[in-house]
């Protein structure tokens, strides 16, 4: 037999060999870096709850690491954590939660909660210590934030899916139900057209479909059940530092005169069906004020129900629809739509002239 046919038939077959030897290497080497990255996340975690990072406090019942190989996810059983030095001295306890990160963007996270979750807190607006409590189960409820540089807070998306909750007031003990299809929330920091930074400001967008809101007391004129909410908005002013409470932000943003530009806002919640843009801020009561303008479908159908249910009388409700009419007409509006002013002042809701709701502190 030919002696070179032999080697070519028993030799290394380096064509097969050679990138199976550099595939291996390289599942090697992921394989060590995503060890040394997952003894790193383990290593943040527990940090972050031994320093208490910002006054809150942190705990589990059990805390793994593992999503080998597509990513680096910490699962934490029984989560909690408490912020005791805040003016409304928050607590949450959830059943399980887990955080992912991208073994090739670190910056990018996933946060995942399962089971039912409880959020209590001090009312700031009632004079006892009272406490409320939420609760809520979700099919789905997942958030994104992913890191920017140079930046105190990058781009965040929240997305909640059969959403099934109840708020517990401890002041009143009322009990308020709630379920929504989907609820989403978008913010990132402001840009310009050009791309340049906003100072101080963020550009937030809030949906929420399919809301059914129920109580010992029904919604006057609305109804319970709200088929869609769409804010398209940017707040203006916000404190450069990172709080853990909510009512110390809202505080010093206030005190920077900090603003909220809505520039669009969608309500369709029984007979109201609006469209409108403005700018809101708050009073020295802490409650909302401003202005926005807005344009609304069958407003005559909605003062009907507000007659019925007792918001208004009713000849001041067609005294306002025939003003309102006649201004929208000449502003050439649809024949089914009024222009109308929504005006927040003095802790009261104008529509148009009519005063329709009471306006309560946010804290």
């Amino acid at each position: 037999m030919n002696e070179a046919a032999t080697t070519g038939r028993t030799g290394i077959r380096w064509g097969i060999v050679g990138p199976s030897l550099a595939l291996a290497a390289l599942v090697v080497l992921y394989t060590v870096y995503w060890v040394g990255v997952s003894g790193e996340v383990r290593k943040a975690v527990e940090n972050f709850a031994a320093r208490g990072e910002k006054g809150v406090v942190t705990s589990w019942n059990d805390f793994s690491v593992g999503g080998y190989p597509f990513r680096v996810e910490a699962d934490f059983a029984s989560p909690a954590a408490n912020a005791p030095d805040t003016p409304e001295e928050w607590q949450w306890q959830g059943e399980r939660a887990s955080l992912a990160l991208l073994p090739y963007n670190l910056r990018h996270a996933i946060l995942t909660l399962e089971g039912e979750q409880r959020l209590s807190y001090r009312d700031l607006r009632t004079g006892e210590r009272a406490r409320n409590e939420a609760r809520f189960t979700a099919g789905s409820a997942r958030a994104s934030y992913v890191a920017l540089a140079d930046r105190p807070f990058g781009r965040l998306a929240i997305d909640i899916e059969a959403l099934e909750g109840e708020h517990l007031q401890g002041a009143s003990g009322e009990t308020q139900n709630m379920t929504a299809t989907r609820l989403q929330l978008h913010a990132r920091p402001a840009e310009t057209p050009e791309g340049s930074e906003v100072p101080d400001s963020y550009d937030l967008a809030l949906q929420a479909e399919d809301i059914d809101v129920g109580g010992t007391e029904t919604i006057p004129a609305l109804g319970q059940n709200m088929t869609l909410f769409l804010a398209q908005t940017r707040l203006r002013g916000v404190p450069p530092a990172s709080h853990a409470s909510l009512v110390e932000l809202m505080r010093e943003w206030k005190a920077a005169g900090g603003t909220l530009a809505i520039s669009d806002l969608v309500v369709k919640w029984g007979p109201l069906d609006l469209y409108a843009s403005g700018e809101l801020g708050l009073d020295a009561a802490h409650r909302p004020e401003g202005q926005l303008d807005a344009r609304i479908t069958d407003f005559e159908g909605l003062l009907d129900a507000m007659v019925e249910d007792g918001i208004v009388e009713e000849r001041e409700a067609r005294v306002a629809l025939a003003g309102l009419v006649l201004v929208s007409q000449f502003q050439g509006q649809k024949s089914n739509e009024v222009r109308v002013p929504v005006i927040m002042r003095e802790g009261r809701l104008y529509l148009g002239p009519l005063a329709v709701a009471k306006l309560e502190p946010l804290y």
